[in-house]
């Protein structure tokens, strides 16, 4: 009843009053509901709760009025800086190879044989007419006369797939929705095989086979377990799709005959805490699988892949297996040692034939652009903060390395500036903090922009970012905390930060806020957080632990309702991720997750300015997260503020490229109007 009354006092007084003032009615309506419960709206249809956004998009456009010169010329800066890409690697495909031109993002195809290259599809057009675009994937028929698009007009990440004919450019008139981005061609370029997501969930869920001529399709399989999704890949023979089931911590794999559809039976039947990851090559099954412990590398009958595997390779102690291609004659790996990447090539006897470090010092590197099933050298992506990207080609002949091509940009001098690696240690354990600065800019009072992440075990890499650089050059240093839960130091990193162990990944990001206040004789820096979806839950809790220590934050799709979105298995992402947060139905967990969860802990105190943002169609961390974050910090803070939100209408969880630079120049000049560094840069 509550939520049917303020929305109908909200669609009345919309048409009396002012945007200002409507925004603050909005906020006097709620004070009685102080869990701002009434702005979920699942079906994103409300004209109350699309007023009360759309107020507070107006909000935040007047209150940011006075950055625009700036964004401006951020942007400005930007595109002055333009990017000569290094070619991207050829999609190799027998007699044509594809790649998709960075720039212009045409289609393009290389006849093996004479060379000769032709632009086959303009991909640019496909965004045309639409508020939101994005291409998820793309896979050429093995007959070279189609191409299947992975495409997102809505932000939801609920893709749809289209066929298009490569010969006129027409799309056929069957498409199939609901699906995510994996595609893969039957051998006959008759059906594709794609997985299908659960309706209101979009947990991916069943594997199908889709005659597109006839718009068919046939269902393969299906995942009974809430806790479980699915995901398909083709096998580097060609002859078979696997078809993969994983929770958190578990595998389990079929094999498919990818000419007909037909089931050739379970590698090996799901056990909890048991993982593999199975390829075909030379008519033998190869896995990689910690089934003994550590990951290790096996092999196996392909006819009775059930019974022992034999194990072909071991990872050393101290390093984890991170990835692994089947070529004709080699098996290439990558090794993590900590921060570092190595590159291992074995025979298929299992004997290493070649070993080198590929990541650079406060850099990284790894396996990129590679198509194992005809090829003969490795591909290798390579960069710093500090460093534009390389691509570098390993020879399998040779084991000759070389710098392949390297992407460079106008108006830029990398020597101007710095990327290191620094400890904070805290507590016994040590976190490592990636930074980037100018040094002849450097002084005591410089700012210092934290980015953190820490959730899933992804690894927050130092990549080459141009657009940091406007921030470097006016003084400011940027760094990364590479938090626990996160996967920079590896498996064991990310378990020490996950469940039950999610209020370490907090510690270690306040304890590096603090070092770096001081960092390199500082005096007090501003510190700026920024951190996006489990980012911002890493941002949030650190500004209720200790608001104090930050001039100003940007908090990016936001996962801030921890307890309660954990504890409602009718959103996407419940069910699945209980091990990562906890699960609010075991009361020791739900008690750990209660005294981090942001939302659950605003209090009265001082917090600073914030700029926070939300996707109405954000299938991750719905709109109403961010929302009720920003409204319940505006009303109990001691600050003067401004916490502001900004509600994309068109979109979710990620910005349509074409608007991702304009958002953050927006959100660059926020913090940099924080901080107060105005001044000109000295680009030199």
């Amino acid at each position: 009843m509550k939520r049917s009354l303020v929305g109908l006092i909200l669609c009345v007084v919309s048409a009396l009053v002012a945007p200002a003032a409507l925004a603050d009615t909005a906020a006097n309506q709620t004070v009685a509901d102080p869990s701002y419960d009434w702005l979920r709206d699942d079906t994103r249809q409300s004209a109350a709760v699309l007023n009360f956004l759309q107020q507070e998009n107006q909000r935040t456009e007047s209150q940011l009025a006075a950055q625009q010169t700036l964004e401006q010329t951020l942007l400005a800066e930007w595109q002055s800086r333009s990017r000569q890409s290094a070619l991207q690697p050829w999609r190799l495909q027998g007699e044509f190879n594809y790649r998709v031109d960075a720039s212009s993002q045409q289609l393009i195809r290389k006849n093996t044989q004479t060379q000769a290259e032709t632009v086959v599809l303009d991909l640019s057009t496909r965004r045309e007419g639409a508020a939101y675009y994005s291409l998820g994937n793309w896979r050429v028929s093995p007959d070279y006369r189609w191409v299947a698009l992975a495409e997102d007009r809505r932000g939801d990440r609920n893709y749809q797939i289209s066929v298009i004919a490569l010969d006129s450019g027409k799309a056929q008139s069957a498409v199939l929705s609901g699906v995510t981005t994996d595609l893969v061609w039957s051998n006959d370029s008759q059906s594709l095989y794609v997985v299908g997501n659960e309706a209101k969930t979009y947990r991916p869920n069943r594997v199908l086979r889709w005659v597109w001529q006839t718009d068919t399709t046939q269902e393969l399989f299906r995942e009974a377990d809430l806790a479980w999704m699915v995901s398909i890949y083709p096998s580097t023979s060609g002859q078979h799709v696997l078809i993969q089931s994983n929770n958190h911590n578990s595998s389990e794999q079929h094999l498919v005959d990818r000419n007909t559809g037909r089931s050739l039976g379970l590698i090996r039947a799901r056990e909890s805490g048991v993982e593999y990851y199975a390829d075909v090559r030379h008519d033998t099954l190869y896995l990689s699988s910690n089934l003994d412990g550590d990951f290790a590398l096996y092999q196996a009958a392909l006819a009775e892949p059930t019974r022992p595997w034999k194990a072909i390779w071991q990872t050393p102690p101290t390093q984890h297996l991170k990835n692994w291609l089947l070529y004709p004659q080699h098996i290439v790996l990558e090794i993590s040692r900590q921060q570092y990447s190595d590159l291992v090539v074995l025979n298929y006897q299992g004997e290493t034939l070649y070993q080198q470090t590929m990541t650079p010092s406060g850099g990284v590197a790894w396996l990129s652009g590679n198509s194992s099933r005809y090829g003969q050298s490795v591909r290798i992506r390579r960069m710093s903060m500090a460093q534009p990207p390389q691509w570098l080609v390993l020879d399998l002949g040779t084991f000759e390395m070389k710098v392949l091509g390297e992407d460079r940009y106008q108006n830029i001098e990398p020597q101007l500036y710095r990327s290191e690696q620094i400890q904070v240690m805290h507590d016994g354990v040590s976190v490592p903090v990636s930074l980037v600065y100018r040094e002849d800019q450097l002084t005591a009072h410089s700012p210092v922009v934290l980015y953190g992440y820490g959730a899933y075990g992804t690894p927050m890499r130092p990549y080459f970012m141009p657009q940091v650089l406007s921030l470097l050059d006016r003084g400011m240093i940027y760094a990364i905390a590479h938090v626990r839960g996160g996967g920079y130091l590896g498996p064991a990193w990310y378990e020490q930060g996950k469940g039950m162990n999610k209020p370490n990944a907090f510690a270690d990001y306040l304890a590096v806020a603090q070092t770096l206040k001081q960092y390199r004789g500082g005096k007090n820096r501003p510190l700026l957080a920024i951190g996006g979806s489990a980012g911002g839950t890493l941002v949030a809790t650190a500004l209720n632990q200790q608001p104090t220590l930050f001039s100003a934050a940007v908090l990016q799709v936001p996962f801030v309702d921890v307890v309660a979105t954990m504890s409602d298995p009718t959103l996407p992402l419940t069910r699945q991720e209980y091990a990562e947060w906890g699960d609010p139905r075991d009361p020791a967990q739900r008690a750990v997750m209660a005294a981090y969860s942001p939302i659950d802990n605003i209090a009265r105190q001082a917090y600073p300015p914030m700029l926070v943002t939300a996707g109405l169609y954000d299938s991750q961390v719905p709109y109403w997260e961010p929302a009720k974050w920003v409204a319940k910090v505006r009303e109990l803070s001691a600050g003067s503020g401004p916490y502001l939100l900004q509600t994309n209408m068109q979109g979710g969880h990620r910005q349509d490229t074409r608007r991702a630079q304009q958002q953050q120049a927006r959100e660059y000049a926020f913090l940099l109007r924080q901080a107060g560094s105005l001044r000109h840069p000295d680009t030199r």
